[in-house]
């Protein structure tokens, strides 16, 4: 079976050692004979230093012709570029297991609708839930899900991807997992902001939190998802390990707020694509379409995109009418 990853950035490394780990040879796209190099140097850590000489990388797109699975793991500003890319080489047969968690900047749109505008109708999954590639690459306990409105699809690929530390479930609610990787993000940058705000504490993390779960819970039943998947792997799983852990490129951008440095600052001092910059401007727009009233979403907005002061807004939203939690 001929399984295709395209990109060679961290997730993409750790996604070629499960795969290999499941007894499969996979095929490593990368845009660029720099990033191949990359992959394969003493540099990369998120994949075992035995498979990097035992992996085809490739920096030509016609290579993963013919593949049975295609993993996505590029970030979401590259979505549809990407899917211009393999339009000629994907078949009936081909399924798109999308590994990245974003919205389109220009149209707001999730990886689900950019596919299907791009490619048509095609068997199409989401490969979610709190799996940083550090830990993965270490081959540390992971419980991960796979999403397809499509059972056969995700059965499959729960037994032939499963090993003995990379534990999948099986979803059909691709649009609650879409949305539940775009909003976690979100929700880490306020906790990286709690980290470092002399202002705030763990207690106002923990409410920033769950009360970010309750209007993540609200936008997927609007869109028409289940509204249990915010209590998942997908959803709180998820949210978990971004918001809390040292590996979090999204908590991490929130700490730097948090500390003072401006928002392009922090985005440089990052290094890597800050998936909830991008996110909580278009969970805005669906915000604002739907005429809802989402504090946790719009503090972090107008935190971000009015760099209007979080502890301000805080207290703002603090002399809003109490009221029962649910």
């Amino acid at each position: 079976m001929k399984i295709s990853i395209l990109g060679a950035g961290s997730f993409g490394s750790a996604i070629a050692q499960v795969v290999k780990d499941a007894g499969f040879d996979p095929i490593v796209w990368t845009y660029s004979e720099d990033s191949k190099d990359y992959f394969l140097s003493d540099k990369n850590k998120y994949i075992c230093d035995e498979y990097k000489t035992q992996i085809n990388i490739t920096t030509n797109i016609d290579d993963i012709k013919d593949s049975k699975y295609i993993f996505v793991v590029v970030p979401s500003f590259a979505l549809r570029e990407t899917a211009q890319k393999i339009k000629h080489l994907v078949s009936e047969e081909t399924i798109i297991v999308q590994c990245s968690k974003g919205i389109e900047r220009e149209t707001f749109k999730t990886g689900k609708t950019i596919f299907q505008e791009e490619l048509g109708p095609h068997q199409f999954a989401i490969l979610s839930g709190p799996s940083h590639a550090e830990e993965i690459t270490k081959r540390i306990f992971t419980g991960i899900v796979i999403t397809s409105t499509n059972e056969e699809i995700c059965k499959n690929f729960q037994q032939a991807f499963s090993t003995n530390y990379f534990r999948i479930y099986t979803n059909t609610d691709v649009e609650g997992v879409e949305l539940a990787g775009c909003i976690k993000n979100i929700l880490a940058i306020a906790a990286g902001y709690c980290d470092a705000s002399d202002e705030f504490g763990d207690n106002t993390k923990a409410l920033i939190l769950t009360r970010g779960i309750r209007e993540l819970k609200i936008l997927i039943e609007l869109y028409g998802g289940n509204p249990q998947t915010a209590y998942g792997l997908t959803g709180i799983g998820d949210l978990i390990v971004t918001a809390c852990s040292k590996y979090s490129r999204n908590r991490l951008f929130g700490e730097l707020i948090g500390s003072g440095l401006s928002i392009e600052a922090a985005k440089k001092e990052v290094g890597m694509v800050v998936e909830g910059y991008y996110s909580v401007q278009a969970i805005h727009q669906l915000i604002e379409k739907a005429n809802l009233d989402l504090p946790v979403m719009e503090i972090v907005y107008n935190a971000i995109f009015k760099e209007v002061d979080i502890a301000r807004l805080s207290l703002e939203a603090s002399k809003r009418d109490l009221k029962s939690e649910d």
